[in-house]
């Protein structure tokens, strides 16, 4: 295998969730809009339809934050977390000297 053939595949493994889900809502959409034959009836600009699926991606990822779940998710992450600033290691110091 080339180098030229590991890129696509290492570009495809960094793709972001919320790009993943945009790509998911474009395939739903796009089947339903272009899939069905509509007699007379004008289909819209395939780049208008991606840039309302990113718009969607962003508010379900949004909505997802703000459920019960994933604020007690984040709450008990913010709780196990150390906090470097709320430490004190003044008597660290204190003890080394002589």
């Amino acid at each position: 295998m080339s180098a030229t053939e590991a890129k696509p595949a290492a570009a495809a493994a960094k793709r972001d969730s919320y790009e993943e889900l945009a790509e998911r809502i474009f395939i739903g959409v796009a089947a339903q809009v272009y899939g069905n034959p509509a007699a007379g009836q004008q289909k819209p600009d395939p780049k208008a339809v991606a840039a309302m699926c990113f718009k969607l991606a962003e508010a379900f990822e949004q909505a997802t934050r703000e459920t019960d779940r994933a604020k007690a998710r984040i709450e008990a992450a913010n709780k196990a977390a150390v906090k470097l600033d709320e430490v004190d290691i003044s008597s660290m110091f204190g003890a080394t000297k002589k």
